[in-house]
């Protein structure tokens, strides 16, 4: 892998702050389009890294969901002290952490981004080959799986974005025990949330898209379905229009 980019990113801006999450196996580079475009629209921005990403796939391995969220959540919390308003956007697992902190946070989270959130996942190796190995002996032979998803339709995008080229199997587990967590508390989340996804996620399935919209318990859901991206949107073709639909729906909010 080349060398990584994974500082937290931040803007100082106006009084409304956005925390950005990115997510499994990323790194907040992946959020630098979005976070500069919010930074011009004065909004306050930061993007941390996460517990275990960043560095190499064996780190990783030695977190837990639990881990992920504290980095999140200190990230909020830092924003909270500088900021009088606070909106939570999160990409894939990242959109998993938003849901959380909107769950633990109700009334300091005033609105949610959810961008291919994954509240379910429907591929064979997830559903049948990873719990085969994990709830086995065998998760102390077949630790790590390669990627096999491109994730990103862009090639110049795809040649340049950060992520870890093996997922660990014992972190997949946390990741869909963390994913029921989130699922569950989408009942309760009432924040005004938008939510973005494309029609041709190989990762995670566009009837997520569906499914929080139809479950959250929020009076106000908008949604954007993409046509030429595929999991990570916020680097890929349609990154612009990715932008602009998360700033014009936290703008509603700012006052």
């Amino acid at each position: 892998m080349a060398h990584w980019d994974s500082n937290p990113i931040y803007f100082e801006g106006g009084e409304t702050g956005i925390l950005l999450l990115h997510g499994f196996t990323g790194s907040p580079d992946c959020m630098g389009y979005v976070a500069e475009a919010m930074a011009k629209a004065k909004f306050t921005v930061c993007a941390p890294l996460l517990a275990g990403h960043g560095t190499h796939y064996s780190h990783l391995e030695n977190t837990h969901w639990q881990d992920w969220y504290q980095s999140a959540e200190r990230a909020f919390l830092d924003l909270r002290s500088r900021c009088k308003k606070i909106m939570v956007a999160g990409l894939s697992m990242g959109g998993l952490l938003a849901i959380h902190l909107g769950h633990q946070y109700p009334k300091a989270v005033t609105a949610l981004g959810l961008m291919a959130t994954p509240v379910f996942l429907d591929g064979f190796l997830v559903r049948s080959v990873f719990p085969t190995i994990w709830k086995t002996p065998l998760r102390h032979l077949y630790r790590y799986q390669n990627k096999y998803i491109l994730s990103i339709n862009d090639p110049k995008a795809r040649k340049r974005y950060q992520t870890y080229e093996k997922i660990p199997v014992k972190s997949v587990a946390s990741l869909l025990d963390f994913q029921k967590i989130a699922r569950a508390e989408l009942k309760h989340i009432y924040q005004p949330t938008i939510v973005i996804h494309s029609l041709h996620d190989e990762t995670v399935s566009y009837g997520n898209l569906d499914y929080i919209k139809a479950v959250v318990a929020s009076d106000e859901v908008k949604t954007l379905s993409l046509k030429k991206s595929n999991h990570i949107i916020t680097v890929d073709y349609e990154k612009d229009e990715v932008a602009k639909a998360l700033i014009k729906f936290f703008k509603k909010y700012r006052k």
